[in-house]
C-alpha cells in the first residue's frame, strides 16, 4: 500500500514533465543577442514551472479543504445550538462570553506587559555596529539572537528598557527581514550610535565586555549597560573592550564564574548577556 501510495501518479508527473519541456522548446526563438538556453537549462526551467503549477494546485486544493471543514464546523455549532433548550443556550452564550473576555483581557495584560518595558527605569543597548565586520551568515545569526532577546525580554518578570542602535545597512536590513513583527517591537530603535543618542548620559554607559579586567559587582538603574551584536567566532580580540576604551567610557565584565565552569568558555551569546541581567 505505501509503495504504491508513493509511486502514484508517476507516469502523469513525468508525461506533464516532457510536455512542460516541450512547450518550452517549442517557444519562439530568444531575440537577438540573447544567449540561447543549453537544453539542461530548459529541462531545469521546465521542471521548476511544473513545480509551481504543482504548488499552486496544492495551494488550492489546501485552500478549499480548509473552508469545506469550516463549513462542517459552522454547520455542527448550529445544530448544537439548535437542540439547546432557551435556559441551556442563555447559560452557553454567558459562558461563552466570560471565556472571549477572559481571553482579551489576556491579551491585553500582555500587551501591556510589553508596553510598559519602553518606561522600564534598567536600560540595556544592544550595539549593533559591527555588520562591516561580520559574513552575511554571522548578521542573520545576531537578527535571530534580536528576536530571542526581545521574547526573553517580554518574558521577564522585570524587563528592561530595551535600545538597540546602529540599525542602519546590512543589520538594519536583516532585522527588518528576519525579525518577525519587528516594526511592533517595544523597544527603542535608533540608525544612530549609542554616543549619539545618550550623548547627555554618556558618563553613566558602561559596556560589558568579557576583556574588562573589572568585574561587575551588581547593576544599577542609573547605569546603561551596553551589550556587543557581534558574531564573529572570537575573531576579533579585545575589540569591545578597545572600543569602549577609546570612547572613553566604562566597561566592566559579567560575574560569570558558574559559566565557565560549565561551559569551559567565557563567550557568551547576546541573548545569554541579556538573560543573566534578567536574573
Amino acid at each position: 500500500g505505501a509503495g504504491a501510495g508513493a509511486g502514484g501518479g508517476g507516469a502523469e508527473e513525468d508525461e506533464e514533465d516532457a510536455a512542460a519541456a516541450g512547450d518550452i522548446t517549442a517557444k519562439e526563438a530568444p531575440p537577438a543577442g540573447a544567449v540561447p538556453m543549453s537544453k539542461n537549462a530548459q529541462k531545469r526551467a521546465a521542471k521548476h514551472e511544473v513545480w509551481e503549477r504543482r504548488k499552486a494546485a496544492q495551494k488550492a486544493n489546501e485552500k478549499a479543504t480548509k473552508a469545506a471543514r469550516g463549513e462542517e464546523v459552522r454547520a455542527a455549532h448550529k445544530q448544537k445550538l439548535d437542540a439547546m433548550s432557551e435556559e441551556e443556550r442563555a447559560k452557553y452564550d454567558e459562558e461563552r462570553s466570560a471565556v472571549k473576555s477572559a481571553r482579551m483581557k489576556g491579551a491585553e495584560d500582555a500587551k501591556a506587559k510589553k508596553k510598559s518595558a519602553l518606561t522600564a527605569p534598567n536600560n540595556v543597548v544592544l550595539d549593533l555596529e559591527f555588520s562591516h565586520l561580520m559574513q552575511e551568515k554571522e548578521i542573520r545569526s545576531m537578527a535571530k539572537q534580536l528576536s530571542f532577546c526581545y521574547a526573553q525580554n517580554c518574558r521577564a518578570a522585570v524587563p528592561v528598557r530595551l535600545h538597540l542602535t546602529g540599525l542602519d545597512g546590512a543589520m538594519g536590513d536583516a532585522v527588518k527581514k528576519s525579525c518577525s513583527g519587528f516594526e511592533h517591537w517595544a523597544v527603542i530603535c535608533a540608525e544612530e550610535t549609542y554616543l549619539a543618542t545618550l550623548a547627555e548620559r554618556k558618563k553613566d554607559l558602561v559596556y560589558l565586555t568579557a576583556d574588562s579586567e573589572h568585574e561587575l559587582a551588581d547593576f544599577r538603574e542609573e547605569d546603561i549597560y551596553i551589550i556587543g551584536g557581534i558574531v564573529d567566532r572570537n575573531r576579533y580580540k579585545n575589540l569591545t573592550l578597545d572600543k569602549a576604551n577609546e570612547q572613553g567610557i566604562r566597561h566592566a565584565r559579567l560575574p560569570i564564574r558558574d559559566h565557565l565552569k560549565m561551559t569551559g568558555t567565557h563567550i557568551l551569546t547576546v541573548n545569554q548577556t541579556l538573560d543573566i541581567i534578567h536574573a
